[in-house]
Parts: C-alpha cells; structure tokens; sequence
C-alpha cells in the first residue's frame, strides 16, 4: 500500500515514533509519503533519513494566526483540504494515516471524497493534554476547551477505519468512549534495539564523575512533575553528600525559569544542571553518566493513558528507572523489575526512593540487569510494532477484495 501519512507539525524530519512506523511499514512491502506544514525557503518535497516528505502546507503569518483560531472551532481548514487532494493524486495515496487528533476530520473528508480508508494514530490523550500543555486560562476555556474536543474526539472515532494508541490504557480509554476494541491496535511507544555498542561521549562521563547523578530526559512543563524532583532534593541530599541532578531537555522557557527560581529558594541550585536540548544522539551519554533516571510525570488524565519512550531508553542503556505512580509508568516498572515507583505529588517520597538506591548498589545493579533484559526481551520497537504490519496487511486484503 502507498501509505499517506499526516502531521500538523512543522518539522525537519518526522518525529522519532512516526519514523519508526515509516521505516517498519517500508519494510513491511509499503511505501510512506510524509504530509506536514513547511517553512518559507524549505523544498516542497525531500528525502530525509531515507523517508519521503512533502510539504504541502504553507501560512505566512497572518494567515497561521487565522487559522490557529479558526481551526481549533471547525477542525477543518481550505489549505490543508487541497494539500491533501494533491498530495493523495500526485502519489498514488491508498490510505490516509492521521498522526495525533487535530487532523482527523479533515483527514475523514478527504476519505470519504476520495474513497480511502483512514487510520487514526493516537500518541496520547489530546483532549487532556490541550489542559495540561497550555497555561492561558482564556484558551483553555475556548479553542483548547476539553469538553467540545472530547466530542470531536468520539465522533471522528466512530468513522474511521482503525485506530492506533500507544499503551493499553489508552485502548481502554477508548472501549469506555465507546469505540469497539477489535478497531483499536496497541503499538507501544518503544524504540528500536541497538545495531550495535550505542556511543558515548568521554567528555560527559568525565564531567559527572563523582557525581551520583538523578537524570531526567525530556520536555519542560508543569505536567512532567519537575518541580515535585527539585522539591525533593534538599531532604535527599542529607543522606547523599554528592547528589547532582542533571535536566536535559527545555521547551518551556517560564517554566525552567521557575524551576531555577525554586531550585535557589530551597538552597539546592547549587546541585541542579539544565543543560538544554541536546540532539537525539547525544542523550545517551547523559544516560550512562546516571546513576538513576526519572521520569516523575504528574498524574491526571493525559499521562495517566501514554507513555513517554524515555522509560525504555533508560532500562535500555541498563539505568535503574523511579517513575511516579501514573499507571502506565508504575505498571511497566514493576513488570519489568526495572524500578521504583513513587507516589506523584509527594516529594518526600521522591527523596526515599532516591536514598533507597543510592545507599544500595546492589539493588542498583539488579534494577538496571532486569530492566535491561526485559526490554530487549519485550520492549524493543522490534517486538512491539507486530500489530502496526497486521492492521496494514488486513487493510491490504481489504483493499484487494
């Protein structure tokens, strides 16, 4: 099948988990064609890591700030409804695979003007997250108002063809909104099984020798609990003399702002480091510079049905993982005797997990073998992705008949 997949991202190449499904679908016998936004001066259509991009939609400024409010009320919009009849005639489009939920409807015509079937790919609870990624309580309240995007939500579910999430909560979210489960695939937010040794930097494992070093790797926001691990630290550091708590990431300037201003209240800064974004390649080092690595996002109902794959590049690279107590984070903790679970809110927790290992390279040790093995044993993109090439292969046979 000459697979049509759709993101509402403006973007060099695709993101990590839709590459994946690219590059195992183009395995698999298919061929993906990427439709994203584009910038002014970036061509229409390039190849990039091997995937096919076009880009097919454009907005100078004016126009984004129309379309931004405008969209966010209709879920439809003039320049992507050509770019797609375009993008489906010019490559030959058998299916349309819409990434995350803003283009579902607009995806849902074209199916049904063009006679395809449309898959939806759902990397997360977007309803919820709209009222956890944005602070503006106006925007919350109207374009970003979870009640009318949960409607559309059910209703753009209803007709589509297949649905894809990442975790099996997720599914069972949706068996509770109503959509039949024999429609719904689970294809894990994993990532790929080394080729080969994963190469570190020296300079960075140089740099935090000495150091027991609590990592987290990711986006900046209130919702990925950052500031319940800052407000755990000066309790943990009374029993650990060289604690060092390294953030790799960003992508919220406010919020690393305040994060800075509560590190330095609470006489810690002293042992924090954000060091920014860094490439894809480079985190592993940072990985491997850890002792132990968090991922203590805040409970409510959009991490309560995802899971973030730096869970699995953590045990991957054989670090033992404290997670808070989201079920998806505690479930895959426990089932793989990788880590410890705290509960989400409570600082002090946090800090008792933290000692707990720190005090105890035994237990380090075991967590980091454990986790390790489970997940190349189960938790590799490899492993995972099996229901991805089904729902292609069954709609293939489909297509055929």
């Amino acid at each position: 099948m000459r697979i049509g997949m759709m993101m509402k991202w403006k973007i060099p190449p695709p993101n990590v988990r839709a590459a994946n499904e690219a590059r195992t679908l183009n395995t698999a016998g298919h061929k993906v064609f990427f439709l994203i936004e584009g910038r002014a001066g970036e061509p229409r259509e390039e190849a990039i890591g091997g995937l096919s991009v076009v880009r097919g939609v454009r907005m100078g400024r004016p126009r984004e700030i129309w379309h931004r409010y405008t969209f966010n009320f209709t879920y439809r919009d003039p320049l992507w409804t050509k770019a797609i009849d375009r993008f489906v005639r010019e490559h030959g489009i058998d299916v349309l695979h819409v990434n995350d939920l803003p283009l579902l409807r607009e995806a849902l015509h074209a199916g049904k003007r063009l006679g395809l079937p449309v898959v939806a790919d759902l990397h997360e609870n977007y309803p919820a997250g709209l009222q956890v990624w944005y602070t503006n309580r106006l925007k919350k309240a109207t374009i970003y108002e979870r009640g009318r995007w949960e409607r559309y939500e059910r209703e753009a579910l209803r007709d589509v063809d297949a649905v894809i999430v990442v975790i099996e909560e997720a599914r069972d979210r949706l068996v509770n909104l109503g959509v039949r489960a024999d429609k719904i695939s689970v294809v894990p937010n994993t990532v790929p099984a080394p080729a080969g040794e994963i190469p570190v930097d020296p300079r960075v494992i140089e740099r935090y020798r000495g150091s027991f070093v609590v990592s987290y790797i990711g986006g900046f926001a209130p919702h990925r609990g950052l500031d319940v691990v800052i407000r755990a630290l000066p309790i943990a550091r009374e029993r650990i003399a060289n604690l060092k708590l390294v953030l790799v990431g960003g992508g919220n300037d406010a919020y690393r702002g305040r994060l800075e201003s509560l590190a330095r209240s609470l006489r810690c800064g002293d042992i924090v480091e954000m060091t920014g974004w860094k490439p894809q390649d480079a985190i592993w080092s940072y990985i491997e510079a850890s002792a132990v690595c968090l991922v203590p996002h805040a409970r409510n109902p959009h991490t309560d049905t995802t899971i973030p794959n730096k869970i699995f590049q953590y045990m991957m690279r054989g670090k033992p993982v404290i997670v808070s107590d989201c079920p998806p984070l505690a479930r895959i903790a426990r089932d793989t005797g990788g880590g410890l679970v705290f509960r989400w809110d409570d600082p002090a927790d946090l800090a008792r997990r933290i000692v707990e290992l720190s005090t105890n390279e035994g237990m380090r040790r075991k967590m980091a073998e454990t986790g390790r093995a489970s997940v190349l044993e189960r938790y590799t993109w490899e492993k995972t992705s099996g229901p991805l090439v089904e729902l292609y292969r069954r709609l293939a046979t489909m297509r055929k008949a």
